[in-house]
């Protein structure tokens, strides 16, 4: 390794020390990932994490369910390009990353200094309840357990919500619009998204907005948005929802004029993305599209329990309220 390269990311290797008292002392976890650190901490290995992102970093209730997070260390990228010399200096033996995004050019130096990569296929449902179950499979029996728990939790949520769905027509299924990030992005199938909207009983608006793009999803004009006039709109953040509701060109979308914009909730992370709290997502987007359909569904004592159970946290009326009415 370089000299000069190790001087500089040293003083990390030393903070990292500061937080390496983990109750899974020979595991050392890295991964730029902002939703892969939630998995990793409902399978009991947050205080293992030595290289995280400075999204975890920044998010309340991810702050407070792996307290040490402050003082673990963003791991840098410049261009999508993983540096290899900081990871390896923050002591990891593991590297968690998705298996496109992240470049990892320099893989034998990693694998040299003892560092596994595993990567995780994404963008999928089926990938996100795999992949909890791969990390677990690495980790170890203890981590199996609760990922076996979170597997049966997922697939009662899919049950339950199925049953509620059941006899409404495809004529029936009210139209959505995602906002992922500002109020014209969005994203077709397949995608995570286009998932977690055909297991709620939605129809996606731009299902077939990106049929020629590898990545199925991107920025789209608003009138072509407003054309499809969607019954509902979902946005990532509360400032893209406000910005939504307040503007003259999306006034006569139906729904604006029915004030049925929603924001996504967001815990450890945004339920909508990469996130084991995906198994909330679509019981909550049934809930909120079909009220009448899942009226014995509570999704404030779902969302108590399900931290609970996977997390070990106790939330407040406040946190609740944060979670599913985000502020921001």
């Amino acid at each position: 390794m370089n000299i000069f390269r190790l001087a500089a990311v040293l003083p990390l290797l030393l903070c990292a020390g500061l937080w390496a008292a983990s109750s899974h002392p020979g595991v050392r976890i890295a991964t730029p990932w902002p939703a892969q650190n939630t998995v990793v901490a409902m399978l009991g290995y947050g205080d293992s994490i030595v290289g995280t992102s400075m999204i975890a970093k920044a998010i309340p209730l991810f702050r407070q369910s792996v307290p040490g997070i402050a003082q673990v260390p963003a791991i840098s990228a410049s261009g999508g390009e993983l540096n290899a010399e900081q990871v390896i200096a923050l002591g990891a033996n593991l590297l968690f990353v998705a298996d496109s995004g992240t470049e990892l050019p320099r893989q034998a130096l990693l694998a040299q200094a003892g560092v596994k990569v595993v990567s995780f296929r994404a963008n999928a449902m089926a990938a996100l309840v795999q992949r909890v179950q791969q990390t677990a499979d690495v980790l170890g029996p203890d981590a199996r357990q609760k990922a076996q728990r979170y597997r049966r939790y997922f697939e009662r949520n899919v049950a339950l919500v199925a049953r509620g769905l059941k006899g409404l027509p495809a004529s029936g299924r009210i139209r959505l619009y995602h906002s992922m990030g500002n109020p014209l992005m969005t994203s077709g199938r397949p995608s995570l998204n286009q998932d977690w909207m055909d297991l709620a009983g939605a129809a996606n608006v731009a299902e077939h907005w990106f049929d020629s793009r590898p990545g199925r999803s991107g920025d789209v004009a608003a009138e072509q948005v407003i054309a499809a006039n969607p019954q509902v709109i979902v946005a990532m953040n509360k400032r893209d929802a406000d910005s939504i509701l307040a503007s003259p060109q999306w006034a006569s979308v139906d729904a604006v004029r029915h004030h049925r914009v929603y924001v996504n909730p967001k815990g450890m992370f945004w339920w909508c993305r990469e996130t084991s709290e995906e198994a909330l997502q679509f019981l909550w987007l049934a809930k909120t599209l079909y009220p009448e359909r899942f009226k014995d569904v509570d999704m404030r004592a779902e969302t108590r329990g399900f931290y609970r159970q996977f997390f070990n946290l106790s939330l407040s009326d406040r946190q609740l309220d944060d979670i599913l009415n985000p502020p921001q």
